[in-house]
């Protein structure tokens, strides 16, 4: 387990309002993994009040903000910063002091919400709006195996969760096999740790039409190995995601022939319509043969194979805009060609 603090600085011009905001929701969210301050190249001294009553509105307590310079980061004494993050179009421009650590750096830009115009409700509005874009991507950047990334990775990482958009909805992959207690399983795990080290909002779930019950112990030995937490994972039945509150599925994949064949119920897909569906078909590892040793290593094999195949796909969803205006045929037929690599 990882034990490590990481210090991060958010950085904007007044260092009263984005920069505020993103410090406040960091130490919220970050569950002690993560300290955050923030401050400014030319601060103003003060700090919006509708920053706090939207960190308020979190339950964030807002006791203590200050509008401050960056320069006190600079300092001898100043926390060994691990990222620092500039939230707004100027401070991106600007020449940052040396810091401490020589953190890594990437510009997470979002409008200002203290320049909207109208009234009460409208500005509440408008910094509410920058504070959700602010929250998903200290989400996705909290999702991150950080530890086990190399600098260059970590950079390009901080980089795409800076460019994601606020209305840029999370994709739902759903897994399917049989008794959902081994192949989907692994499936599942491997697509949410690949998504969270790349900072892609891509979500796997796993379910069977007759799910067992149980996880088959091998398949949580194999994704522990390479670092993906199993504690939440469980076996659950495919009507799962057919109810009214199920979130809206874009793919649908088999990974065993018997599920393949077999009629699945009616899934809702997002406002693209109903899920591509496709079969990426795996021998069971349960049933392979040398006892406990041969199991691991097949079970080792299939992970290897399915995290292989989910890496494609993540690349494929990576473009959102080549996903949003490619033909559904045109996507189906990646699909169903990655399943036969």
């Amino acid at each position: 387990m990882n034990d490590r603090v990481y210090n991060v600085l958010f950085i904007c011009t007044g260092n009263s309002a984005r920069s505020i905001m993103a410090e406040g929701l960091m130490n919220h969210l970050g569950g002690g993994r993560f300290k955050a301050w923030s401050a400014g190249s030319h601060p103003n001294g003060t700090v919006n009040p509708f920053a706090l009553k939207t960190l308020a509105g979190w339950h964030i307590p807002t006791d203590g903000y200050r509008s401050k310079s960056w320069d006190e980061f600079a300092q001898a004494g100043a926390p060994t910063l691990d990222f620092a993050f500039t939230v707004c179009d100027s401070a991106a421009g600007e020449v940052c002091p040396v810091w401490p650590g020589q953190p890594l750096t990437a510009h997470w830009g979002v409008p200002d919400p203290a320049a909207v115009e109208g009234s009460d409700e409208e500005k509440a509005r408008a910094f509410m709006d920058v504070a959700n874009t602010l929250k998903r991507r200290i989400e996705l950047l909290l999702a991150s195996r950080m530890n086990s990334l190399a600098p260059m990775s970590l950079q390009r990482q901080i980089e795409r969760i800076g460019r994601r958009q606020a209305d840029e909805a999370t994709i739902n992959v759903l897994i399917l096999c049989t008794h959902n207690s081994a192949r989907s399983v692994l499936a599942e795990g491997m697509l949410n740790e690949l998504a969270a080290r790349r900072g892609q909002a891509v979500r796997g779930y796993s379910a069977g039409s007759e799910p067992s019950g149980r996880i088959n112990p091998f398949a949580l030995e194999a994704l522990q190995n390479v670092g993906v937490d199993t504690s939440e994972f469980r076996s659950k039945s495919w009507d799962e995601f057919s109810r009214d509150d199920a979130p809206p599925l874009s793919i649908v994949i088999t990974v065993c022939d018997s599920a393949a064949a077999e009629t699945c119920p009616v899934f809702f897909g997002g406002s693209g319509g109903a899920p591509l569906k496709t079969h990426w078909g795996y021998p069971d590892p349960s049933r392979a043969e040398g006892g406990d040793e041969g199991k691991r290593r097949a079970f080792e094999l299939t992970r290897q194979a399915i995290g292989f195949r989910m890496l494609q796909l993540l690349e494929l969803l990576d473009v959102p805009e080549v996903v949003k205006t490619a033909d559904r045929s045109s996507i189906q037929a990646v699909l169903d060609s990655i399943g036969g690599s």
